[in-house]
């Protein structure tokens, strides 16, 4: 069986957005016989955006003083001062809602600094900082300004950062990129031991960097979430005291190299029965998750509390599905897995709401493919969630974490119908509306080319476009391209359709909406990396000679 060139699944719609690389292969006439088909596509699935959240305030009703309306009268008889008091304990869509109501409530909320910043947060599905010396207004200020500057593609400046030496492993997570490194950039066979840690440039700030020549232990891969100080260092095979059948993990702070002062103990560890041949590691919030492979062993999924240390899953064999590829977090409490068998399948569960409890809500079907032709690989990309709002950030991206997500609405569903069995979704009752599949001609060098509503996508020119997911049809999201502009932008509100190819039964339309960003100033790079403020491009190839060199960051 050969696997063809990848179709993908990008999804910004659950709480994480994600990437589905799909390998396909086809069976000739004869079954002794296969054929690999080349197929060049895409699907692109980002969050379903709510459209209640997308009404353009034009005309807005009269409120007539009958018994009808009145407890409406009542309400906006109020003084301004109180009806925004009021306005406060709203969440942002509430208030967005209430702007459509009539013209004195449409008054009182854009008169409001904060009210209009609950809303705007609420569009970009961001989160707010922590209290700090920025004002409401402020902030309120610096995110439109964020947005004009994603929409329109104008980034604010061009930086380099040097980061030179052999790559090991490597993360982007909150604005931090990482990697580890042998010493004098010369492969260690037992893992690397050098880590170093740059805080990339902002509109606001130079940025710098950390270098730790020896963290004390021989790495294998490891996890960062610069938001808590975490660092999770997934310890060697060959560390492993006397052969030891145990995989360790340690928990300790980015700043100092020191056991987290969170962790109850400086190591997790689970038992392993053989020799681990590859890993990845996530983090979100207070969870460490780990899908890993060992030698002639099926994969394994372990997710553990890393303040408490306790397990809270731990499955592999016959308590996994079959033909595993991938695995994310949806959530601190949910994941997802990819499943590559017949046309394939996302998978969603929760766990640890009951200790040891993990419950299958629901199977989201790809496309179905043709008679003869097997799904061999899906494999998934996602961007990492930050445990909490750094205090130098004024609010956080946090739009996987959007109620209106895929799988978080099948979530929802579930427990408010208090289901026992998962749901089985079938690709026609989801995927059309929901996704958005393109032909992908070109691999991925680098990861972490999904963020937020956002996925960085090569072309076979050697340009890197951007598609933005976070179409809406407001006059907030409306900023006229300058005449000077040196980037070409397109909405594309229609649907598009891939051919059968060989591969589908029939055309497989779909209809997501999304935003085409393009830039000369992309070509020439091997990946580009992306994450709320920044584009970052690479143009050494991954792990060909184990030098990244420089960091070509774009600053928005």
């Amino acid at each position: 069986m050969v696997e063809s060139k990848s179709p993908c699944v990008t999804n910004p719609i659950a709480a994480v957005p994600f990437q589905i690389s799909i390998g396909v292969a086809r069976w000739a006439e004869a079954p002794t016989k296969r054929l690999q088909q080349d197929l060049q596509s895409a699907i692109m699935i980002a969050p379903k955006l709510d459209m209640r959240q997308t009404t353009v305030v034009g005309s807005l009703p009269t409120i007539q003083a009958d018994m009808k309306h009145s407890e409406t009268l009542a309400l906006i008889l109020l003084p301004s001062e109180l009806l925004i008091e009021i306005l406060r304990h709203a969440d942002g869509r509430s208030i967005l809602r209430c702007s459509s109501v009539c013209r004195k409530l449409n008054s009182v909320i854009d008169s409001s600094a904060e009210l209009q910043y609950r809303i705007e947060l609420a569009l970009d599905c961001m989160l707010d900082g922590p209290q700090s010396t920025v004002t409401v207004a402020e902030r309120l200020e610096q995110l439109r300004t964020l947005r004009r500057a994603w929409t329109l593609f104008e980034w604010k400046k061009e930086v380099r950062v040097p980061m030179h030496g052999f790559c090991h492993a490597y993360e982007l997570v909150g604005g931090v990129f990482a990697k580890t490194s042998s010493p004098a950039g010369i492969h260690n066979q037992s893992g690397p031991r050098k880590f170093i840690s740059s805080w990339l440039p902002s509109s606001s700030d130079p940025g710098h960097t950390l270098v730790r020549k020896d963290i004390g232990i021989s790495t294998r891969d490891f996890a960062i979430d610069p938001s808590q100080d975490l660092i999770a260092l997934v310890q060697s095979d060959d560390n492993l005291v006397n052969g030891s059948s145990y995989t360790e993990i340690h928990i300790r702070t980015i700043s100092s190299n020191v056991k987290h002062p969170e962790a109850s103990s400086p190591v997790l560890r689970t038992l392993t029965p053989s020799t681990m041949t590859s890993a990845f590691i996530q983090i979100v919030d207070d969870v460490i998750g780990m899908m890993f492979w060992m030698e002639l062993e099926s994969p394994r999924i372990t997710i553990w509390n890393w303040r408490t240390g306790q397990i809270l899953v731990d499955r592999d064999g016959d308590d996994l599905p079959s033909h595993i590829s991938d695995f994310s977090f949806i959530s601190n409490r949910a994941y997802m897995i990819t499943r590559g068998v017949n046309e394939g399948s996302i998978q969603v569960f929760t766990f640890g709401e009951n200790e040891h409890e993990i419950i299958h809500v629901a199977s989201l079907s790809l496309p179905p493919l043709k008679s003869r032709t097997h799904l061999v690989h899906c494999a998934i990309h996602t961007w990492s969630l930050c445990g909490k709002v750094s205090s130098k950030h004024a609010f956080l991206d946090q739009s996987g974490g959007a109620d209106n997500s895929t799988p978080l609405r099948y979530i929802r569903k579930y427990r408010e119908q208090r289901e026992t069995d998962p749901f089985e979704v079938p690709w026609e009752e989801w995927g059309p509306r929901e996704s958005r599949m393109l032909h992908h001609q070109v691999p991925y060098q680098w990861l972490r080319y999904v963020h937020g509503y956002r996925v960085v996508f090569p072309l076979l020119s050697g340009n890197m476009q951007v598609l933005d997911f976070n179409v809406r049809k407001t006059k907030r999201h409306v900023f006229p391209q300058q005449p000077d502009s040196k980037a070409s932008v397109e909405v594309i509100d229609y649907p598009s359709t891939i051919l059968a190819d060989g591969i589908f039964p029939g055309p497989v339309e779909t209809s997501l909406p999304y935003r085409v960003c393009r830039r000369d100033e992309l070509k020439g790079f091997s990946g580009v990396m992306i994450d709320e403020q920044r584009l970052i491009g690479l143009k050494s190839p991954s792990f060909t000679d184990g030098d990244i060199k420089d960091l070509y960051v774009f600053v928005f």
